[in-house]
């Protein structure tokens, strides 16, 4: 009798779409892996530099892109928001080194007179978001986070305003990669 296969991994578009980004800015000595494990439950990418054999696990948590209301451009400036809504234990038991939030970014592009959709990211030690969302989030409906996050890309700013607001800045594009690439 043969071993069955199946397919248990796939891998889905936000974590597609950060391997790509991750591997435009990080250095050429580390590699985005993928685990196969369908055990390894809250990892969905590995960074493992090649040279000095250091490793870091990701969990990847992507939004759509979202029309911003006139109100929230008056008020937050240039860009849009991405919305993340999982239970609180996705954060407070996650076993993952960094958590990765993927944001599509409503741009204007003025020299062209059209608005064009830039993906951002959000890089974050997991440790830093678990402090960060007892100190500024609340959970809602079933002891879940709502996050909310705005990211202008002219001034570079990122934060999230559904409760408190909480200043993301620090781990938004190139301040994130150069915190993985510190690391690695």
């Amino acid at each position: 009798m043969g071993i069955a296969y199946k397919n248990f991994w796939s891998l889905n578009t936000d974590e597609a779409v950060v391997s790509g980004i991750l591997r435009g800015n990080i250095n050429k000595d580390i590699e985005v892996l993928m685990p196969m494990n369908a055990q390894m439950k809250g990892v969905d990418l590995v960074l493992m530099n090649v040279k000095n054999k250091k490793s870091i696990t990701i969990q990847v948590k992507g939004s759509r892109a979202y029309e911003p209301k006139p109100r929230e451009v008056k008020k937050y400036g240039a860009g849009s928001a991405g919305w993340f809504f999982f239970l609180e234990k996705v954060v407070g038991k996650a076993t993952a080194d960094y958590f990765v939030f993927l944001i599509y970014v409503l741009e204007e592009d003025n020299e062209k007179g059209r608005r064009i959709i830039e993906p951002h990211v959000i890089i974050i030690p997991t440790l830093d978001l678990q402090e960060k969302s007892k100190k500024y989030k609340s959970t809602h409906g079933d002891d879940r986070y709502s996050y909310k996050i705005w990211i202008n890309p002219e001034t570079k700013e990122a934060f999230d305003f559904r409760d408190q607001k909480m200043d993301l800045s620090k781990y938004l594009d190139k301040e994130g990669f150069l915190l993985l690439n510190k690391n690695l």
